[in-house]
Order: C-alpha cells, then sequence, then structure tokens
C-alpha cells in the first residue's frame, strides 16, 4: 500500500492503481446473496435503489489517491476553526439529545469520529479549504470493489463483525426491512421529535453512539487499503443522482450526468453503508442519494480524493 499526507489536514491518502471492472450489480448474484443470508426477498424486491444499480458496465479508472479514512470531527472542527465556517447543523433536528456539537463546539469525546451530519455542499467545503474534491461515484465504487468487482470491500461474502454497520450495534441479523426499521426506529418520530422507548434512537445519541472511529473496525479495509466503506456513514459524491445513469455511462472515468434526474428533486449520489443501515447495505454496489443542502442527518459524511489537476498547476 503507497501513502501519502495531506499537508493541510494531516490526513493520510492511499494509491487506488488505475484500472477496469464491472461497475454495477446484476439481479442474479443480487438473489443468490440474500438466499444465502437469509434475507428476505420482499426486501430485494420492494427497495426501488436496487434498480439503479442494474446494468452492470464495464468501466476504466485512472489512478488516483483517497483518503484512507473519513474525516473525523477533529479535521472538520479544524476547517471550520481556520474559515469561520459554522457547525454542520439542522436546529429543527439536533439537539443535545442527537448530535455530537454543543453550541457550535464538538462534545468531549467526539474528536474521532467521522462526521456524521453533513450537507453535500459542506463536503464541498471542505474539499476546497483542503485542494482535494469529492470522487466521482465510479471513483468510489473502484476503490471499494476493485477490479475484480468484490461485493464487499473485503470479499464477495457477507462476515458479521467487520464494519459497523446496524446488524453489528444490535448484535442480531435483521432479515427483514420491517424488523431493522423496528429496532432502529420504533414506529417513528411523534410530533415532537421523540421516539418510542424500546428504539435504539430513543436510547442513544445517534452521532456519538453510532459511528465509531476507523481503528475500531480494521476488517472494513478494501483492496486498495481505504478504510470504513461498508459501515460508519454514507459517503457523498460529487455525482448528480439519476437512477437510469447507468444505462449510458461512458466507459472512460465517468463523471456523473450534467444534472439530476428530470423530473425528481435534485440529489447527489452517497455510497457506502452506515452504522444505521442494515447488512444488505454494506455492499460496494448500492447507490443511495440525498438533496445537497441537507443537514438533516446522523449518518452522512465523506471521504475525499486528491485534486491532481490542482497538484499539477
Amino acid at each position: 500500500m503507497t501513502v501519502r499526507q495531506n499537508m493541510k489536514d494531516d490526513a493520510e491518502l492511499v494509491w487506488v492503481p488505475g484500472g477496469t471492472f464491472r461497475m454495477g450489480s446484476d439481479l442474479e448474484t443480487l438473489r443468490h446473496l440474500w438466499q444465502q443470508n437469509g434475507w428476505d426477498a420482499d426486501w430485494l424486491k420492494k427497495d426501488g435503489r436496487i434498480h439503479s444499480e442494474m446494468n452492470p458496465h464495464e468501466v476504466e479508472i485512472a489512478g488516483f489517491w483517497m483518503y484512507r479514512d473519513l474525516i473525523t470531527i477533529e479535521r472538520y472542527f479544524r476547517f471550520m476553526q481556520e474559515t469561520g465556517y459554522p457547525a454542520p447543523i439542522d436546529p429543527q433536528v439536533h439537539s443535545q439529545e442527537n448530535s455530537a456539537w454543543l453550541e457550535g463546539r464538538p462534545r468531549p469525546g467526539a474528536f474521532s469520529l467521522p462526521v456524521s451530519s453533513l450537507s453535500w455542499e459542506d463536503a464541498v467545503a471542505y474539499c476546497r479549504w483542503a485542494g482535494v474534491r469529492l470522487p466521482t461515484e465510479a471513483e468510489w465504487e473502484y476503490a471499494a470493489r476493485g477490479p475484480q468487482g468484490n461485493i464487499f470491500p473485503w470479499g464477495n461474502t457477507w462476515e458479521e463483525g467487520l464494519c459497523r454497520c446496524a446488524d453489528e450495534i444490535a448484535g442480531d441479523t435483521f432479515h427483514t426491512h420491517a424488523s431493522w426499521r423496528a429496532w432502529l426506529n420504533g414506529e417513528g418520530p411523534d410530533s415532537n421529535g421523540h421516539y418510542s422507548p424500546s428504539a435504539w434512537r430513543a436510547q442513544h445519541i445517534a452521532q456519538m453512539e453510532g459511528p465509531t472511529p476507523a481503528a475500531c473496525y480494521l476488517g472494513d479495509v478494501s483492496w486498495c487499503g481505504v478504510r470504513g466503506m461498508a459501515g460508519q456513514v454514507h459517503e457523498w459524491c460529487a455525482d448528480w443522482y439519476d437512477p437510469e445513469y447507468y444505462q449510458h455511462s461512458p466507459r472512460s472515468n465517468p463523471q456523473g450526468p450534467e444534472q439530476s434526474w428530470p423530473g425528481y428533486l435534485p440529489h447527489r449520489v452517497m455510497r457506502g453503508g452506515s452504522w444505521s443501515s442494515p447488512a444488505n447495505q454494506s455492499r460496494g454496489a448500492q447507490r443511495f442519494c440525498h438533496p445537497p443542502q441537507n443537514r438533516a442527518t446522523h449518518n452522512i459524511g465523506f471521504r475525499p480524493v486528491l485534486c491532481l489537476e490542482v497538484e499539477n498547476r
């Protein structure tokens, strides 16, 4: 593994050598995976996001540097101090009961955790400051799956305990969507934003007790040495989201569509599983999306790649 450092934020980057891989999924492989792990087949059928990762296609990626780990609260706070940028808080969602931030500063014990409430715009602002950029969706998937097209960063078989996901936190295997939702949210928040007592979110500070430092899950590492791609937090990518993009994506270094899917609220792509996700969402090909200006989350962060065009000027 070849490593270098970004002197701006002291982060380690690993070299992802260029190559070709098959991006996306085929339905038969997913059906076999669901059967192998005892996940309810209806879960696969009803997940509308699965459609967007179909149409597997060959993609060629040029080599690039990627942050070995997710951006932590410590690094993000350093960026805030140097630029005057505000804390990633949505006042209608984040409070002392569920946030890693108090009065614009990290809570004690939060510094080593991945930042987990960022908008896409927040992530881009950090990247500009650090002289880096967000990865394209294709770069992210290639770093997670490699030339062999692994289903998970570590291989093709789900392994309990390797990543920070909902199954790991609960100490259980979620076979159905309903059982997972009941564990995390119960019947959902009431009008005051409170969850039923049995829900995990009613008993824990999500941003403090959901994600963990990368060193807690050293098994969650991809072929090129990038850590935490199957769990921890969903990760922003540069691309606009279009569920039909794979049908016409270019072969060489695809940059994503020029705009979000017509007729759909503007969304940007996210990749990777999170602490609140069930095991089946830890797959490297799983696609997510979210409005780019929205901070109303507890499970979205990012990891940059080195902006080679800036470095070479």
